[in-house]
């Protein structure tokens, strides 16, 4: 898998295997079901995995079937832990190396040095280099690509797709979980159910100017929408 999008023909995506031959950062950031954590597979399919609403805490279960595993120490003991000594990151290598080439690219075009920083962050995570000879357009999506999945769950997306003017278009698709059948033979059948409808107007890229400030200086015009 060389992080083609999954509706790519070419990607080798399989609905019915969806978590095989996948880029090795989606096993670094959740918990699916199969996966290796704390001595055990976890189980999301139904009925009677352990990890699913079937399982001993079923009100504690994830709506989606994924659980988040970026940031989770497995070494920690749950049952004695009263809190992270760990610094938390604000600003890490991987974010300066692509906030580097998004602003490269926009200046210069895709010039060498714009593949050395993204390709830096693919080769950490084993991944093949970006094909040679993209276009500044093909570029572009690339590295909103490879921030949506080196950066997840860091608080970036939000403002990366308000800032791209693309909310439109991203924030306005379903969320989408999985949900796993076990037959009595053993086998799985995967399906993708929507667990949350998403809306997004123009108006919200902005805030509201609060009323205070706009009572405070009748210049001010309020943002559009509100």
């Amino acid at each position: 898998m060389d992080g083609r999008d999954i509706t790519n023909a070419n990607s080798g995506y399989n609905p019915q295997n969806p978590f095989a031959n996948r880029d090795p950062r989606l096993a670094a950031t959740v918990l699916y079901n199969g996966a290796s954590y704390r001595g055990r597979a976890v189980e999301t399919f139904r009925p009677n995995g352990l990890d699913s609403p079937d399982g001993p805490e079923s009100f504690n279960t994830s709506p989606t079937g994924y659980y988040l595993r970026k940031f989770m120490d497995e070494s920690r003991d749950l049952g004695s832990a009263t809190g992270s000594q760990a610094p938390w990151i604000y600003f890490r290598l991987g974010e300066v190396l692509l906030n580097y080439a998004e602003a490269q690219n926009e200046a210069a075009g895709p010039d060498a040095s714009v593949y050395d920083a993204v390709n830096r962050i693919r080769a950490r995570a084993s991944m093949p280099n970006l094909p040679v000879g993209l276009t500044q357009t093909q570029m572009r999506d690339r590295i909103r690509h490879e921030r949506q999945v080196e950066l997840a769950y860091e608080e970036h997306r939000y403002y990366d797709v308000r800032r791209w003017r693309i909310a439109n278009r991203t924030e306005n698709l379903p969320v989408r979980g999985v949900a796993i059948t076990k037959d009595a033979s053993g086998a799985l059948q995967y399906s993708f159910p929507t667990v949350q409808e998403r809306r997004f107007n123009d108006r919200n890229y902005f805030l509201p100017i609060p009323l205070k400030e706009t009572q405070a200086n009748p210049n001010l015009v309020q943002n559009t929408g509100y």
